[in-house]
């Protein structure tokens, strides 16, 4: 059997993607040297898991859905961009993502650790929830897409968050393409 590539997420409304996209070509015209992440693809990744034997998927799902039973919709917010590990050296560009209550973080750490005893390491970074936009090729060309983002405030609204989905990622030449294995509501 082959092996999947895996993570778990929560994905975010057509409505929000479509201006995600808008800032998107506004950076492109600021500078070059970014792959820009295909709007449509654009999710809240909670745990990537790498290349999973397919016979685990089903545990993995299984182990999600405990985790999160009893779990409410989050209300999210995305708003405010920035760059890892910050604009001035961008590897990557990403929007915030904001929850009030810290419910996320704390779904995001059970998930972590419940997938820990099926064999998945748990996070060695610090969960910082982020929508990304962009990958930095070359940084000769992106100061005046850094200096964009740091003088303007971006805010692209709110929703609920009501459904974790353990997603499939296919690497092609022309992007990742995304395909839901399992859907879990809260």
């Amino acid at each position: 059997m082959a092996d999947i590539r895996t993570f778990i997420c929560f994905d975010i409304p057509a409505s929000i993607r479509e201006q995600l996209a808008v800032l998107q070509n506004h950076l492109k015209s600021c500078g070059r040297g970014v792959s820009w992440t295909n709007p449509a693809g654009i999710h809240l990744t909670l745990k990537f898991l790498g290349d999973v034997p397919e016979v685990k998927i089903k545990d993995i799902n299984i182990a999600v859905k405990n985790t999160v039973q009893g779990l409410a919709p989050l209300a999210i917010k995305i708003a405010g961009t920035g760059a890892f590990p910050n604009l001035r050296r961008p590897r990557v560009y990403w929007v915030g993502v904001h929850e009030a209550t810290g419910q996320l973080a704390e779904c995001q750490k059970q998930i972590d650790l419940a997938l820990e005893k099926h064999g998945f390491a748990r996070e060695a970074r610090a969960f910082s929830p982020h929508l990304t936009l962009g990958r930095v090729k070359s940084l000769e060309a992106v100061e005046a897409i850094s200096r964009e983002l740091a003088h303007k405030e971006y805010e692209f609204g709110e929703y609920n968050a009501n459904e974790i989905i353990i997603m499939k990622s296919d690497l092609r030449p022309t992007g990742a393409v995304y395909t839901p294995l399992f859907r879990i509501k809260l």
